[in-house]
C-alpha cells in the first residue's frame, strides 16, 4: 500500500517481514496484492517504461470473485479497502486508517486474502487458471493506454452538455421533476409507477423507455451523463494529448465482467466511440458474439425449438411474436433479458411466448432447484454467487448462470487470442460480448479470420448444441 508517496509491503509468508519498499523492483513471477493496483502500475511504468509487470492482484476484483455475493447484500455501496475489512468483520465500524495502524491494516488484509482464497476450491482454480492471466492482459493494456482523438472528444463534450441541459429542462418544467439527476428522485418515480428495479436504475429505465416517456428522458439523461464523464476524463486526466489510461478491473461484476473506469470507455454510446482511434500502422477490429446470452440459454436448456431459432434470429422471432414487428429487435432483447432476470411484470403475451419452450421452462425450474439445494449457482469453472440465508425467492439465479457462462466463454476467447498472437494483435477494450482490438495493417485480413475462428471455437466448447456466430467490423460500433 502507498501512503503519502511511500510504498509499504508485508510478506504473506512472514507477517513480521514488513518494510518500506520504495525501490519497487520485482520479477515478473512476483505476486503483488494491493487495493491500489492502478497507482502501482502507473508508478512502475513511470520508473521504467519498458517494465515487465509482476503479477498484480486487485483486491476489489478478488473480493467480488471470492466472496460470491452481489452488491445488494452489502451495506457499503462503493468498494473501499476499509469497507472491505468492515464487511468481513475484520475491523469495527469506528476504525480509521492512520500512520499508527497501517501495518495492522496490511496484516488484516493478508489474513482476509488467505482466508478467501481457500474458501472455494473451484474459485481458487479459476483464479489461478483464468483470472491471473486476464490480469496480466488488462494490466499490460493499462500501461500502454488507448489512443484517442482529443479534438473530437472536446467537440462532443460541448454537444452532450447542451443535450443534458435540454433533457433536464423538460423533466423540470413539463413534469415537475426538479432534481432529475438525484438518484432518490429517480427511484421515487419508478416506485410510483410500480416498476421493479433490477440490475440498475439505468437498465430499469432502458427496459421501460418505450412505453414510458419519462423513463426515456431519464435513460437519455443517464446515458449522456455517462458519456460526458468519460469524455471529460479523456481530455482532462493524465495521459497527455493522444492517449487515455483507464483503470481495468478483471472481475468487475459478480458475473466476472471486465470493467473499465476513469474513463468508462465501454459505456460510450456508438455515436461517441469515434474518439477512439488506432495507433499508427494499425487498424481497429471490433468482434462480438451474435445473440450471445440467447445462444447460451438455448444450448444449456437443450430446447430444440430455441436452438433452431438461434440459427435464424431469436430476437427477431420474439419481436414478431410479442411486439408484432420483427424490426423491433432491440426492444425484444430487453424483453428477453427481463425474462432471464425473472421480472414478473412481463405482460401475458411475453410470458406466453417463453412458456411454449418446454425444455427452457424445465431448465429454469432446475436452476431454481439447484440454487435451493446447493445454496449457490455458477458455471463449470467457478464464478459462483450465493444467496442470503433469508432469501425466499432467487429471481436472479438463471440470469447469473447465463451471464457468468457468457463471461467465462468471453475470457477464454480473450486468453486464446492473447496466447496465439504475441505480435500484430493488441487488445484494447472489452465489451459485454465483444472486444476492440487493433491489428497490424499488413496482416489484418488473415488475423481477423483467425480471431473470428477462436471466438467461435470457445463458444462452441461451452455450448455444443448450437452453431455459434460472430460479427467483426473495422469500426467500433
Amino acid at each position: 500500500m502507498c501512503i503519502e508517496s511511500q510504498w509499504y509491503s508485508l510478506n504473506l509468508e512472514d507477517f513480521e517481514s514488513f518494510e518500506a519498499n520504495n525501490s519497487l523492483r520485482f520479477r515478473s513471477t512476483d505476486r503483488l496484492i494491493t487495493f491500489q493496483a492502478s497507482d502501482l502500475i502507473r508508478e512502475l511504468y513511470s520508473r521504467n517504461p519498458k517494465v515487465n509487470l509482476p503479477i498484480i492482484i486487485d483486491l476489489e476484483s478478488f473480493d467480488k470473485q471470492m466472496s460470491q455475493e452481489g452488491k445488494e447484500f452489502r451495506e457499503y455501496k462503493n468498494w473501499k479497502v476499509l469497507n472491505f475489512l468492515k464487511h468481513h468483520q475484520i475491523i469495527d465500524s469506528g476504525f480509521e486508517l492512520n500512520f499508527d495502524n497501517f501495518k495492522l491494516v496490511l496484516q488484516h488484509l493478508a489474513v482476509l486474502y488467505l482466508k478467501l482464497i481457500e474458501n472455494d476450491v473451484s474459485e481458487k482454480n479459476r483464479f489461478e487458471n483464468v483470472e491471473i492471466t486476464i490480469n496480466k492482459l488488462i494490466h499490460e493494456r493499462q500501461i500502454k493506454g488507448v489512443r484517442i482523438n482529443k479534438e473530437i472528444a472536446e467537440k462532443k463534450c460541448v454537444e452532450i452538455d447542451k443535450e443534458i441541459y435540454r433533457i433536464k429542462n423538460i423533466l423540470q418544467l413539463q413534469y415537475n421533476i426538479f432534481a432529475p439527476e438525484n438518484e432518490k428522485q429517480q427511484k421515487t418515480y419508478l416506485n410510483s409507477k410500480g416498476y421493479t428495479i433490477f440490475e440498475s436504475l439505468l437498465y430499469t429505465f432502458k427496459t421501460r423507455r418505450n412505453d414510458d416517456l419519462i423513463c426515456e428522458y431519464f435513460y437519455d439523461l443517464l446515458r449522456n451523463k455517462q458519456d460526458i464523464e468519460s469524455l471529460l476524463y479523456i481530455i482532462s486526466r493524465w495521459g497527455g494529448e493522444q492517449r487515455t489510461y483507464p483503470r481495468y478491473l478483471g472481475f468487475g461484476t459478480i458475473t466476472s465482467r471486465i470493467i473499465l473506469r476513469e474513463p468508462s470507455l465501454q459505456n460510450l454510446r456508438k455515436v461517441n466511440r469515434d474518439v477512439i482511434v488506432p495507433d499508427l500502422g494499425m487498424k481497429l477490429l471490433y468482434i462480438d458474439y451474435s445473440q450471445f446470452e440467447a445462444g447460451i440459454l438455448a444450448s444449456l436448456s437443450d430446447d430444440e425449438n430455441m436452438i433452431a431459432l438461434y440459427n435464424s434470429d431469436i430476437y427477431k422471432d420474439l419481436a414478431k411474436s410479442v411486439l408484432g414487428d420483427e424490426s423491433k429487435r432491440d426492444d425484444a432483447k430487453i424483453i428477453f433479458y427481463r425474462y432471464m432476470y425473472g421480472d414478473k411484470s412481463l405482460d401475458l403475451q411475453a410470458k406466453s411466448y417463453f412458456h411454449k419452450f418446454r425444455k427452457l421452462e424445465n431448465y429454469r425450474k432446475s436452476i431454481a432447484l439447484e440454487i435451493f439445494q446447493n445454496k449457490k449457482i455458477g458455471t463449470l469453472n467457478g464464478n459462483f454467487r450465493c444467496p442470503k440465508d433469508d432469501d425466499e425467492e432467487i429471481i436472479w439465479s438463471l440470469s447469473h448462470k447465463i451471464q457468468a457462462t457468457a463471461s467465462l466463454i468471453y475470457k477464454n476467447a480473450l486468453l486464446q487470442v492473447y496466447n496465439n498472437f504475441f505480435r500484430g494483435v493488441e487488445f484494447l477494450i472489452p465489451m459485454h460480448d465483444g472486444t476492440l482490438y487493433q491489428i497490424n495493417e499488413i496482416e489484418y485480413d488473415k488475423i481477423r479470420k483467425e480471431i473470428e475462428n477462436i471466438y467461435i471455437e470457445e463458444f462452441k466448447k461451452a455450448c455444443p448444441k448450437i452453431n455459434p456466430r460472430v460479427r467483426s467490423n473495422e469500426l467500433f460500433q
